[in-house]
């Protein structure tokens, strides 16, 4: 009898840790992201294309368009031969106001990363300069550029919005 209450009580206290409040961003959250493209969750592959929106349970939302090919001038850091530019719109879905200081974005092409371009004669200053504090349910749209190689590869972008390896997570995918 004993036994049979205390399962019960773990049960009830599992029950109840599933309700919780997760609308603090800055709560680290289980990778819950939900592709909406209109297509059935249970098709959806661990990455998302390019230019489809995640929504993660809180409300937090990452678009992240197609890439788009440039030409990086002579004063771009790192020099590579093309740069791969995209724009990550942030709709701040939450109870509370989100930085975009705490965003962290990473390329990877073919396993290896990828480094961030800077090119200020192209207006692109790289996620550092992204400082700006969202309030709820506004938006933002960041433009960041990463070195690829003269042919097209396919390239993730993985977009960490609690900082370099906390959870949530979402790597998006295609070609760059």
């Amino acid at each position: 009898m004993k036994i049979a209450r205390l399962a019960a009580g773990v049960c009830l206290g599992l029950a109840m840790a599933g309700c919780a409040d997760r609308s603090d961003i800055s709560t680290p959250t289980a990778p819950s992201a939900v592709v909406e493209q209109g297509a059935d969750a249970s098709s959806a592959s661990a990455f998302t294309a390019f230019g489809t929106q995640r929504v993660w349970a809180n409300g937090m939302a990452v678009t992240v368009s197609p890439p788009s090919s440039l030409k990086p001038s002579d004063t771009s850091f790192p020099q590579s031969p093309r740069t791969a530019v995209f724009t990550l719109t942030l709709v701040n879905g939450t109870k509370t106001a989100y930085r975009t200081s705490q965003l962290a974005v990473r390329a990877v092409v073919d396993g290896v990363p990828a480094a961030e371009v800077r090119d200020s004669v192209q207006g692109l200053n790289g996620i550092a300069a992204a400082v700006t504090e969202v309030a709820p349910g506004a938006e933002t749209v960041l433009t960041l550029a990463f070195a690829v190689p003269a042919d097209p590869v396919r390239l993730q972008l993985v977009i960490e919005p609690n900082g370099t390896n906390q959870e949530p997570t979402a790597t998006f995918e295609g070609i760059a």
